[in-house]
């Protein structure tokens, strides 16, 4: 009994992160277009990006920050509060990757691929979830310093 309420557990899950997937994603398209012209040093090519036009999303808020993790590094944050939902965006191994609000029991996790930033209040972390649940956090004790 106990494996079949995991199992549904599971399968509800899945079919919940499905179903945000899919509503999000054209959000998603906007948010990296609009965070990636606005960050500072970024670049966009005129080959590298299509015209993009989704009329049905509109950024609503957004907020940047800058937080400082264990080892003194400086981490750039942007968040995006759309009509389609929540992103962050924040460079990880050398790329500025664009992460998707998904639920969270506290604070607030947000994913891209293997990564999570998750963050309560003030504070953060990054970790990578293919390096397993005892692994330590690729970036931890992160605190926020500053607008920018």
């Amino acid at each position: 009994m106990h494996c079949a309420i995991l199992r549904c557990a599971c399968v509800a899950t899945l079919n919940l992160y499905r179903s945000a997937v899919s509503k999000v994603l054209p959000a998603i398209l906007l948010a990296v277009v609009a965070a990636s012209a606005a960050l500072p040093g970024a670049t966009l090519a005129k080959t590298a990006v299509p015209n993009l036009n989704l009329p049905d999303v509109k950024i609503l808020s957004q907020q940047r920050l800058i937080y400082r993790c264990a080892g003194d590094v400086r981490l750039p944050v942007r968040y995006l509060n759309t009509n389609a939902g929540a992103f962050a965006y924040l460079p990880v191994a050398g790329k500025r990757q664009l992460f998707v609000s998904v639920v969270a029991a506290s604070g607030v996790k947000y994913v891209a691929g293997r990564y999570v930033w998750w963050n309560k209040g003030n504070e953060g972390f990054l970790s990578d979830e293919t390096l397993g649940e005892d692994a330590e956090p690729i970036l931890k004790d992160c605190k926020q310093i500053e607008n920018w």
